[in-house]
């Protein structure tokens, strides 16, 4: 619309460029809001609640190679790189809504990375015309606009790639000099218009940075309070160390789940014969890996530390759990009363002769714990896999071994190591993932014996080589 207003001569002009500076606000407000991808989302809110590993590579892998990390890796985060004029992998042609539907369908959970104007004090030779305005004037005015464009134009590639409204989006900044006065305050003014746009847009914030700079800048602001922090951060500290925890950054901020670590940088991995270059992450985001409500079947207590030898004449929790379970796989049609009588025995005799794969004797031995306790659905599961099939799981592990965890109903560095173990022994690849045929030896009563306790705190060891670019960054040499 077209307004003219009348008075001194020049007065209509600017009352002109007045409305047309309003209509231009207007539309930078509800253009974002206008994709098609805004009436339907095909993934849930990402990356959700959730403790675990994350990859990212510069290229969205494809579909085959997804599925073989997904079956043999500890992987079950993935950050993708949705936009940006510093993007190095432009092309993406694996990266469609699709792609991503497909992905949230099979529980990965996405990081989706803009790659943006990078700090204005970038060293030289790079970003070249695509930096951060350090013009100081009217509070860093460019510096804010650009970060707020830099929000549209993400929340306009997530919705076109069909993610939902609430997810995290997170900004990529690279290592900057945060000594320099004005490069250091127009990259907090950007990052703090790039939040605050996100939040009317109806997105979280997340921020990438490296921790001795864009990372320790940002706590720094979070203590000053000076201006709107991001609501997660993913720290660049390559110390091989998998934890959430950083040197630059206290426990009074972003503190326990509001972080990613990307502990590991450029290197190759080889999962399930799929070879690719990445950097490895560990996050805790949302609530961390939420375990809910344990289902409590028959109304019995199903979880203990240890499963012993049970034969008529016993009585107890443990024979209630086991008359529970013989009902769930309709063996034990009778009340159910915690003496192991001649009814239980016979229920026990039906189930073995029903696996094939157990010596019918009647009692309730390791191997027939194990295949009781596994019995059900075959899931895949991995670390950071919560929920009623994990405590399955973990008292599966318990009925094959001395283990004696507890089911908590959140998969660990116990649960991983356990699985390895059993993998071992019985000639399967360790990867650590529990999918159908990891749960059919335990559901054949495959038994673990003793395990070796001290195995059940796997470290990480390895350090990133010195000097490597980051992936998802555009390079322009002088």
């Amino acid at each position: 619309m077209l307004l003219s207003v009348p008075g001194p001569a020049g007065s209509s002009r600017r009352a002109l460029v007045g409305c047309l500076g309003l209509v231009a606000a207007v539309l930078a407000l509800v253009l974002p809001l206008l994709t098609p991808a805004h009436a339907r989302a095909d993934t849930r809110v990402m990356p959700g609640s959730f403790t675990g590993y994350a990859f990212d590579t510069c290229d969205a892998p494809s579909q085959r190679q997804m599925d073989a990390w997904r079956r043999h890796s500890k992987f079950w985060g993935v950050g993708v790189y949705i936009t940006g004029m510093n993007r190095a992998c432009s092309t993406q042609k694996h990266l469609t809504r699709r792609w991503v539907a497909t992905q949230s369908r099979k529980g990965w959970r996405i990081l989706p990375l803009v790659v943006g104007r990078q700090a204005s004090c970038s060293p030289q030779g790079y970003y070249r015309g695509r930096r951060i305005s350090a013009d100081p004037r009217h509070g860093y005015a460019k510096a804010r606009t650009q970060g707020r464009r830099a929000a549209e134009a993400g929340v306009a590639a997530a919705r076109r790639l069909g993610i939902a409204r609430g997810s995290v989006l997170w900004f990529d900044l690279e290592h900057f000099d945060s000594g320099r006065r004005h490069c250091r305050r127009s990259a907090i003014a950007f990052t703090a218009a790039w939040t605050n746009r996100l939040h009317r847009l109806h997105h979280r914030s997340g921020f990438y940075s490296s921790a001795s700079s864009g990372i320790a800048v940002m706590d720094d602001v979070r203590r000053r309070g000076t201006h709107t922090v991001p609501d997660y951060l993913w720290i660049a500290e390559w110390n091989g160390r998998d934890t959430v925890k950083s040197a630059y950054l206290p426990r009074a901020g972003w503190w326990p789940h509001r972080r990613v670590h990307q502990y590991r940088g450029g290197h190759t991995e080889r999962h399930g014969g799929v070879r690719l270059n990445i950097d490895s992450n560990v996050m805790s985001t949302g609530r961390g890996t939420v375990a809910g409500k344990a289902s409590r079947p028959c109304g019995v207590r199903l979880s203990f530390t240890s499963y012993p030898r049970l034969t008529r004449g016993d009585r107890g929790d443990r024979v209630r759990a086991a008359q529970c379970l013989l009902r769930l796989q309709k063996r034990f049609p009778g009340k159910i009363t915690g003496q192991f009588d001649r009814r239980t025995e016979g229920a026990v005799r039906s189930f073995q002769r029903h696996r094939d794969t157990l010596p019918t004797t009647g009692a309730l031995n390791t191997r027939t714990w194990t295949a009781l306790l596994s019995a059900g659905r075959r899931p895949l599961l991995k670390f950071g896999a919560g929920g009623n099939a994990v405590r399955r799981l973990q008292r599966a592990l318990d009925g094959a071994s001395n283990a004696g965890i507890r089911a908590d109903g959140t998969f660990g560095t116990r649960e991983t190591s356990l699985v390895r173990q059993l993998q071992r022994r019985h000639g399967h690849p360790r990867t650590g993932v529990v999918t159908p045929k990891t749960w059919r030896l335990l559901q054949r009563g495959q038994a673990l014996g003793r395990v070796d306790r001290s195995r059940l705190q796997p470290g990480l060891r390895g350090r990133a080589p010195a000097g490597e670019i980051p992936f998802g960054i555009g390079v322009e040499r002088p």
